[in-house]
């Protein structure tokens, strides 16, 4: 059957080259959108000195100047989208609105008039979402009680929240659907082992059992504790284990975690890399991808890469890690605040070399069958047409 979305506009409060997972998700599927013959137009805030208008990779970009802080920027960028929306109603099919936040009022209300699918994306995990956040506030509470009334379609990306999110009275007049993050499976791609062994080296890196840890450092991944713990293991083994810890990422706990690093005496097999643009070399010379958040994650971006790249996984029991890992498949879970569960999960790659293959190689698997970008962006397309 033909496909009638010819346009879509996407809406994100930032945008690329700006980076979170919100930012990347949005940029990657309207890149894929575009490979599918549809036009995309982004329209965001403009920061620093970013360029108000320019085309990256086919999705023509258009950034609106912000106007005071807090609330009065929130409130301009919202008329803004308002405006955009309505004047322009003739250049798209629908709109997708990446994170349910004050601009994504004034896209489906703007989507009500013009007669447009409005289609909201919203992030984080159990708790730490937007709409649980709003109902801590009485301008979120309006701003739901807006979206029952409504009916814009939220998409919720973990099975955790989407269960939560349903089956909680003060939500029950939302619109959800449960959908998932994808990533780039023609880019994020595995070596075989003569090639592994180069990627490490390209590093820095011996063959060690590489651990993988990309992400912000903030409280609520929790890296600083598993360094603690990465600390234990090595104090408890009577001969030093083969494995190497590679942290990416800054944020409010970095100088924490490097405190962590040298005062435990693991500086020798743990390295801060910092901040790093693009860890697709990491990937690739990884063996195990490690993600010991709390319930704040929706579906990471990071371990997606990942798990493309052919990675096993060793993560946290809750978020999306629950819906794209097989438990003993392709990767093991762990209670964030049990040491034990971690130093077992540790163990158990360190004590058989073959396990973190067998394992990469299913989850490469699941992100091709079930996360590739191609595949989210066509069921997209296919939300896109809903009535």
């Amino acid at each position: 059957m033909e496909n009638k979305i010819k346009s879509v506009l996407m809406v994100s409060q930032t945008f690329y080259p700006m980076i979170g997972g919100a930012e990347k998700q949005a940029f990657e599927l309207s890149k894929a959108l575009v490979k599918k013959g549809v036009r995309v137009a982004v329209i965001t805030r403009r920061t620093g000195v970013l360029a108000a208008r320019e085309t990256l990779d086919g999705v023509k970009v258009e950034r609106f100047k912000t106007f005071g802080y807090g609330v009065l920027d929130s409130l301009f960028f919202m008329l803004r989208v308002f405006l955009y929306l309505l004047s322009n109603r003739a250049d798209y099919d629908a709109a997708h609105v990446h994170l349910a936040s004050s601009a994504a009022v004034a896209a489906v209300l703007a989507g009500r008039i013009a007669g447009k699918k409005i289609i909201i994306k919203i992030g984080g995990g159990k708790g730490l979402n937007e709409i649980d956040l709003s109902q801590k506030t009485f301008f979120g509470r309006l701003k739901l009680k807006f979206f029952s009334l409504t009916k814009p379609e939220l998409l919720v990306l973990n099975g955790e929240v989407y269960e939560h999110l349903k089956h909680s009275g003060e939500f029950s007049g939302l619109k959800l659907r449960q959908f998932r993050n994808g990533v780039d499976t023609g880019r994020y791609t595995p070596l075989l082992y003569h090639e592994k062994i180069r990627a490490k080296a390209a590093i820095g890196l011996e063959n060690d059992i590489m651990f993988l840890s990309v992400g912000r450092l903030s409280p609520e991944k929790r890296v600083r504790e598993f360094v603690e713990v990465w600390a234990e293991l090595f104090a408890e083994e009577l001969v030093k284990p083969k494995i190497h810890l590679v942290i990416i990422g800054k944020g409010p706990e970095e100088e924490n975690v490097k405190a962590a690093v040298a005062n435990l005496g693991v500086a020798q097999s743990v390295t801060l890399a910092g901040p790093i643009n693009e860890p697709l070399p990491y990937y690739r010379a990884a063996d195990v991808f490690v993600l010991p958040s709390i319930a704040s994650e929706g579906l990471s971006n990071s371990m997606l890469e990942a798990m493309a790249c052919g990675v096993a996984i060793m993560a946290s029991r809750v978020g999306g890690a629950k819906d794209a890992v097989v438990e003993g498949q392709s990767g093991f879970f762990f209670d964030t605040f049990s040491r034990q569960e971690i130093k077992q999960c540790l163990r158990r790659y360190l004590s058989d070399r073959g396990l973190s293959v067998k394992m990469g190689e299913q989850a490469r698997a699941a992100a091709v069958s079930r996360y590739s970008m191609n595949r989210v962006a066509e069921e997209m397309l296919e939300i896109y047409k809903e009535n």
